[in-house]
């Protein structure tokens, strides 16, 4: 996701990088008890992105680096790893988080000293301190590293109650709600984490109500239940175990038709249900006059996926398959394979897809509305060129929450006959 015409301060992947006078803490040192150097602050990457690009729309909610900002000299450890092709090693890499200044250093560990890769320098714009937690990939200057571990016992600590997660189940009856139930809960720090529809038999049902707190299930419930898809989400932040249950109370008031379509709902055991791989669920997609669609990495990130998801549904478009995913580079390459050569940024575009999860869609046009879905889903994104969406279709899904030629939020299917291979690719193939 770097502008084309960024440059690097990074050495070649190839070059091993020469000392640096900074002193390079070792992997075991308590990163929070670290102080900035005061000169430090003065020393600024060159390239960047463009003020375009740093006017894209922001996570409204409640922070990690909120939350640390009263530690004066906060600084978080992470491990890091990058795989580099010519010589196809994987690189371990010391990333320090310098909170206050939103400034990153990064030290190569090796089998002898650690020595400097990227000396301090001012985060990227699509990057922020929320951007790094184990588990996560980073795209830093075109290389994308996987955080792997914490560097010390201090950001281990600090992070960890972050992580917490919790379930939530929409019924069929919120289906035309799911984007903005989602957008409620990531508006207060609960990030989506894992994503998938299902659409569950009477057998499965009778597994998962009891553990929603749901007696029966009698004819009405079966009927409700099995009316159409379920969505299930997994929710990650600060006390989620505890702040989930209190918001499912709260916005059934807001979502709920009855006690029996109560839209949304949470309980025990359901990220084994759902998430644990202990079950295989048919997938919903359909395969048949659809075409698909891809929240990109950077808009997920954003907190922007709800937004788009609702924008879908909101145009009448039907989403009949959802589904979260993190792609490797080759996955990436093959689901974008007939854009190279097409698009002038297809390298960084496959970058993207991989620097972090997606959410992909498998989309139908309204019900006898006679729309060819492929053409008409292709209008809503907008133009590829998110300037170009700005000027001629402002209220395109690019044009809102994209921010440049590959950060443009969106990936929908352009040729018709293109449309049920991509989805086979998410839906089937994955």
């Amino acid at each position: 996701g770097i502008s084309k015409g960024a440059s690097s301060c990074l050495l070649p992947a190839t070059t091993e990088p020469p000392r640096c006078s900074c002193r390079a803490a070792e992997p075991s040192e308590a990163a929070g008890a670290l102080q900035e150097p005061a000169d430090s602050s003065s020393e600024r990457q060159p390239g960047g992105v463009t003020a375009n690009e740093c006017a894209r729309p922001q996570r409204p909610y409640y922070s990690r680096a909120a939350a640390m900002s009263s530690t004066s000299g906060e600084v978080l450890g992470f491990i890091g790893e990058w795989y580099d092709a010519v010589p196809m090693l994987t690189r371990k890499f010391l990333i320090k988080i310098f909170v206050e200044s939103n400034s990153i250093e990064i030290y190569h560990v090796g089998s002898g000293p650690s020595k400097c890769f990227l000396r301090k320098s001012p985060l990227q714009s699509d990057l922020s301190v929320d951007s790094f937690n184990v588990g996560e990939k980073v795209l830093i200057n075109s290389r994308l590293i996987n955080l792997v571990d914490y560097a010390d016992p201090y950001t281990r600590r600090k992070l960890s109650a972050f992580n917490d997660s919790n379930v939530v189940v929409l019924s069929p009856d919120a289906y035309h709600n799911m984007g903005k139930i989602m957008g409620d809960f990531e508006s207060e720090g609960l990030r989506l984490d894992k994503l998938t529809t299902v659409q569950l038999g009477e057998a499965e049902l009778s597994e998962l109500l009891p553990l929603l707190g749901i007696e029966g299930p009698d004819g009405q419930l079966l009927s409700l239940w099995t009316s159409g898809v379920l969505v299930a989400m997994s929710l990650k932040g600060q006390q989620s175990s505890t702040r989930v249950p209190e918001m499912v109370t709260s916005l059934k008031s807001k979502y709920a038709v009855s006690q029996m379509e109560g839209a949304l709902w949470t309980g025990s055991g359901l990220q084994d249900f759902f998430f644990s791989g202990a079950r295989s669920f048919a997938t919903t997609a359909t395969f048949d006059r659809a075409t698909c669609g891809v929240i990109r990495p950077h808009a997920v990130k954003s907190g922007n996926a709800p937004a788009i998801i609702d924008a879908v549904l909101e145009s009448g478009f039907e989403i009949t398959a959802l589904q979260m995913f993190s792609l490797d580079k080759t996955c990436a390459s093959e689901f974008l394979e007939v854009y190279q050569g097409v698009i002038p940024e297809y390298p960084d575009t496959v970058l993207e897809l991989c620097s972090g999860t997606c959410i992909a869609m498998e989309v139908k046009a309204p019900q006898a509305s006679g729309l060819e879905v492929c053409s008409a889903f292709r209008e809503l994104a907008g133009p590829w060129d998110v300037e170009m969406a700005r000027e001629l279709k402002p209220k395109s899904i690019r044009a809102q929450y994209g921010v440049n030629r590959v950060l443009n939020a969106l990936h929908c299917t352009d040729l018709v006959e293109d449309s049920v291979p991509e989805c086979l690719y998410f839906f089937d193939l994955l």
